[in-house]
């Protein structure tokens, strides 16, 4: 018996060491969040905040707070699918630099900008 408790107490300090370990070699900061709400065919009104600049690495989430679908299609670079009413989320990393005109494809005339940036080095 006394062998068995001496393998889970190994165990159980192997994976506290793991996981200290691994947690150290996180960056320090992590990216950001932003979210975008979606309010409806509203042409350039219809995402909240309509025009977003982000640094790379930043999670862009689309809220659709309407009672019908969209999406947040950008061709070549993104495209959410339907993003269900009432509190459907979709979520994007910004990994690529540029300025990306999205719209919906369901309501061409709603649309936003996603402009992602390189962040300045931080000194240490």
């Amino acid at each position: 018996m006394q062998s068995a408790s001496r393998r889970v107490a190994g165990l159980a300090c192997m994976l506290a060491f793991a996981l200290f370990w691994g947690l150290g070699c996180q960056p320090k900061e992590q990216s950001g969040f932003v979210t975008v709400n979606i309010l409806g065919d509203r042409g350039n009104r219809s995402y909240d905040p309509g025009n977003i600049t982000v640094d790379m690495g930043t999670v862009v989430t689309w809220i659709n707070q309407d009672s019908q679908g969209h999406t947040v299609t950008m061709a070549g670079a993104f495209d959410s699918g339907p993003i269900p009413p009432s509190g459907g989320r979709w979520s994007w990393v910004a990994s690529t630099a540029g300025t990306f005109t999205y719209h919906c494809l369901i309501h061409p005339e709603m649309n936003g900008t996603v402009t992602v940036v390189v962040p300045p080095p931080r000194s240490q």
